[in-house]
């Protein structure tokens, strides 16, 4: 392992150990023997985070552990991790979990999907290995109908997890539904992507037919294509990287052409988030 790769786990380890601290990015890059410019590029670089959004992600991780799995005082757990006030500390859950700490624990359900995992060997191995060219399943499926919550953007605060814990909250609700726990995440493609990184998702599932919707709820009808399919880890952050490297290294490897301006994950029940041995089916339309 190289001197980056080394530096960048001397701060993970650095910050797991002082976790309830108020830690400091100077203090981290002191630890590891840095220059400040150099080390917080690197950083974002290799672990796709800055140090403080990274730190608050950690904190508020292992505060929502706490939120379900003790009775203790929102206040009392906001003053471990280091905040002076339930309202600073609301505010900061807000922005990784999307709702507040008290809907959070009422709710009683843990998003794994945005929880941030400790930066570890694997990790870092994950995020930088080389890969092979993989030769994809080639499947044909009829046209399907999908229905669920649709965002519009660049993910770049974690809103795609938080659309699927949105839409587990309805999804017991719904009817006319096909396999109740297989989910897609159907994202399409516009003319300002290239230019904007922006796209639209929907986390949905398949029904038979749109009646008696949610209000809320958006749906797609998906045509009949050819498709290469790929697995793809179930590691949440890692997800990008894998879906970058099928379209610049697998498909053009395999000589096969991507057709439509759409794409979309398939998760089955053995789908089991940030386990790296888990896997869902990534679908490509080609010509």
């Amino acid at each position: 392992m190289n001197i980056y790769y080394e530096a960048i786990l001397q701060a993970s380890e650095y910050i797991e150990e002082n976790l309830t601290q108020d830690i400091k990015v100077q203090d981290i890059i002191q630890n590891v023997g840095f220059s400040q410019y150099h080390f917080m590029r690197l950083f974002k670089a290799i672990s796709g985070h800055t140090i403080s959004n990274y730190i608050k992600r950690r904190k508020m991780t292992e505060a929502s552990k706490l939120l379900l799995t003790t009775d203790m005082r929102i206040l009392d757990i906001a003053v471990l991790f280091g905040y002076n006030s339930q309202e600073a500390f609301t505010r900061a859950f807000k922005e990784v979990y999307n709702v507040t700490p008290n809907t959070y624990r009422a709710n009683n359900t843990r998003y794994r999907n945005i929880e941030q995992i400790v930066i570890n060997e694997n990790i870092l191995n994950l995020k930088a290995s080389a890969v092979d060219p993989m030769e994809p399943r080639i499947v044909r499926r009829d046209g399907f109908l999908i229905a669920g919550l649709k965002y519009r953007g660049s993910n770049q605060n974690f809103e795609v997890p938080k659309l699927w814990n949105q839409l587990s909250e309805k999804v017991k609700t719904i009817k006319n539904k096909i396999i109740g726990d297989h989910c897609y995440g159907y994202e399409s493609y516009d003319d300002d992507f290239d230019r904007t990184g922006s796209f639209v998702y929907m986390a949905g599932i398949e029904l038979s037919s749109i009646t008696a919707l949610p209000e809320d709820f958006e749906y797609q009808k998906v045509n009949s294509s050819k498709y290469a399919v790929f697995p793809i880890s179930a590691v949440v952050e890692n997800m990008p990287k894998s879906i970058n490297e099928i379209y610049t290294v697998h498909l053009p490897a395999s000589g096969l052409k991507a057709a439509r301006n759409y794409d979309f994950e398939y998760y089955d029940y053995s789908f089991e988030v940030n386990n790296m041995n888990s896997f869902i089916s990534f679908y490509v339309p080609i010509e």
